[in-house]
């Protein structure tokens, strides 16, 4: 699968279990990152967080959410 199938694809955050998603790939220094936002929930508040970090480190932090349909 290419990056640009990836973008907008739901993860979820390994340690915290927050929804996010993947809004951009960009190249710096010899170095692919991807830019995740990421959706966090306090009592009654959400937070929006953007996260910048190593393409290669993304199953570090977050795991793929494979939504199931069930009619």
């Amino acid at each position: 699968m290419s990056n640009d199938n990836k973008i907008n694809s739901p993860l979820i955050c390994l340690k915290t279990g927050s929804k996010a998603k993947i809004i951009s790939y960009f190249d710096k220094e010899e170095v692919s990152y991807v830019k995740i936002n990421m959706e966090i929930k306090f009592e009654d508040t959400k937070f929006q967080v953007l996260k910048t970090i190593p393409v290669t480190d993304i199953k570090d932090y977050f795991r793929f959410n494979k939504h199931k349909i069930y009619v």
